[in-house]
């Protein structure tokens, strides 16, 4: 008989499947922690989602903001399913508070319910929700957290997300492309929140995918691996013809699992 996953890697598996296969070419002694972790990250990812109002967003961030804090002040450890795991997880890998805040506060952003205002704005805001995470991952594996191509691989894998989440955000009046780019192409985001067909939308995902970039084979699998995937999206994007709303994008790209554990 399999053996059941855990509460986090359930969450992971059903919430957030990439990155869950990306745990699994990776030594299994890792695999607690980055559930913990990716648990984590979808708990505060999904507030904008989960709430009614924009306060009782910054509440619910807060109270994970407290919570973190909690744990690394040597406090007991709030009854939860991912906390509890998330704090054996930051005793055992001595993982920074710093990237938890970074992480936190990232998502207040989602709450604001603004546009990046150009291009700048929108890798900034895939840096912060993308490479604090990817350093605690690092970090679980014993590498440097610190080097230069974890957030150029987090950045790719972030604006690959963004992309393909377009259509989902829309249907929640949110969206995360540039204001001046849209603007240039004469999209309007009012007529995306209602999905009313826009010429120059092809255009503007050209545009956004022309900064996920190419990188040389980094060392550590699970940035390899994560970086094969970005560019997998990427690819997929362009041979629909950048149409985010095409059919075809909601398949997955070809062997993608395969491909993956050949990185």
């Amino acid at each position: 008989m399999a053996r059941s996953l855990s509460y986090c890697g359930d969450q992971v598996r059903v919430y957030d499947l990439d990155r869950f296969l990306l745990s699994l070419l990776v030594g299994e002694r890792y695999r607690a922690a980055l559930w913990a972790l990716f648990a984590f990250n979808h708990e505060i990812a999904k507030t904008r989602e989960v709430v009614s109002e924009t306060q009782l967003g910054l509440i619910r961030l807060q109270w994970w903001r407290e919570r973190i804090g909690e744990i690394y002040e040597g406090k007991a450890v709030a009854e939860h399913e991912v906390l509890q795991v998330v704090a054996a997880a930051i005793k055992e890998y001595n993982l920074r508070h710093e990237y938890f805040e970074n992480l936190i506060y990232a998502r207040e952003f989602d709450l604001e319910d603004v546009l990046p205002a150009n291009m700048d704005g929108l890798l900034h805001y895939a840096d912060y929700t993308g490479a604090p995470l990817m350093r605690l991952v690092m970090q679980v594996m014993g590498d440097d957290p610190e080097g230069e191509i974890i957030q150029k691989v987090a950045v790719n894998y972030a604006l690959t997300g963004l992309i393909r989440a377009v259509s989902f955000h829309a249907s929640q009046r949110r969206c995360y492309l540039p204001q001046d780019i849209m603007k240039a192409h004469n999209v309007r985001p009012s007529h995306l929140y209602e999905g009313k067909a826009q010429e120059g939308l092809p255009n503007v995902i050209q545009e956004v995918s022309g900064h996920i970039v190419d990188i040389h084979k980094p060392k550590n699998r699970f940035l390899r691996a994560s970086q094969k995937l970005a560019m997998m999206y990427r690819n997929k994007i362009h041979s629909c013809d950048y149409n985010i709303f095409a059919a075809k994008m909601a398949v997955p790209p070809a062997f993608k699992e395969l491909r993956l554990f050949l990185s």
